[in-house]
This record gives structure tokens, sequence and C-alpha cells, in this order.
């Protein structure tokens, strides 16, 4: 029997620096490069100038090891996601963070059939993380949190928000009703 391509059976793309996880990976691993090296902001410096945020992510993924164990995931966050993925919901983490370090947040969580990241050469963020779903998987439903998600969810079949300030929340009702709002709330480490 084929499934029927409404929402709730197209792949759901999950973002991760404030969806998935409380967290900014980015910025954690930046501050921490420069926490144990003050002296590292020259070359950071110089990897976003000769390269912008993709080269500097890829960059400071190479030289600062991440435990996702230590990040703040969201719990109902991931007991949705322990749900869809039980109904047999293809899950897959897009983030703008490095592909690095999705891939070993993706291997912990244990959820997700495939992680798309940065490369060190495309932030994958706003458009270009809209075209590279529409590109892999052609329909798609997303879950994020921020003004740089509306592009993406803008092409979605469904939108999910986490933690989505007001504002953002509005732009979005302007296009799309969210299938599902999940509120700032607490967060533990997985």
């Amino acid at each position: 029997m084929s499934q029927k391509n409404t929402p709730s059976s197209t792949v759901l793309c999950v973002d991760l620096d404030g969806t998935l996880i409380a967290d900014d990976v980015s910025v954690k691993t930046f501050l921490h490069l420069l926490r144990k090296n003050p002296f590292s902001i020259f070359p950071a410096v110089a990897w976003f100038l000769t390269g912008g945020r993709a080269r500097l992510k890829r960059e400071i993924a190479l030289r600062v090891p991440l435990d996702p164990a230590t990040l703040n995931y969201r719990p109902e966050v991931m007991k949705f996601l322990h749900e869809e993925h039980q109904r047999g919901r293809t899950l897959i983490l897009a983030t703008a963070s490095d592909q690095i370090y999705a891939d070993l947040i993706a291997r912990h969580v244990g959820l997700f059939a495939e992680t798309l990241g940065s490369d060190g050469k495309t932030s994958l963020s706003s458009h270009r993380k809209r075209d590279a779903l529409r590109q892999r998987f052609g329909k798609y439903s997303y879950m994020g949190n921020s003004s740089a998600d509306l592009e993406v969810w803008r092409d979605a079949e469904e939108a999910i928000t986490v933690a989505t300030p007001e504002g953002v929340l509005k732009k979005l009702k302007i296009f799309k009703t969210p299938a599902r709002i999940f509120p700032c709330g607490k967060t533990e480490r997985n």
C-alpha cells in the first residue's frame, strides 16, 4: 500500500540550534576555541573573511571537539520526534551548523536517517537550506525556530515551530498556519 503524500507522511526536517537543542553549536564551540586560546581570534577572523560563515564553522569543527551529551536538548521536542520515528516517519537533521557536528549529534540522538549541514563552503541556512531540502526531498515538513527558517517554512508542506519569537510567528502566520507550536520550555542533557 502506498503512502499518501500528506504532511504526516512527508519527511520531517528538523533544525538543530534553538530547535532540537536550546544551544547554538557554532557560538558554543567558537567561545570554547577562544577560551582555549584567545589568540585564535586572529585566524578566526581570517577564516571568516576568506570563506564566510561556512569556512569559519568548518575550521572550528576541525579544532574543537564536541560532546553531544553536553547539549541542552528540548525534552518536548525529543518526545515528539521519538513518537514520529516510532510511527515510521523519516527524520532528517538539517542545520546551518557544520556537518561534522551534525553527524555527531545525529549519531548521539539516534533518530535521524540523514543529516544536512554546512560544508565549509556553504552555510546551510535560509534559502540555501530551503533549496537543499527541495532538491533532496521534493516535499518536506520543517521544524524550526527563527527568522532564518521563514524561507524554509514557506516551501514546507507543514511548519512546526519551537521556542519561536512572537514576531517570527506573526510573519510565519502570514503565509502558513503552523501545524504545531512548541513554546519555550525547559531543557535537559541527553
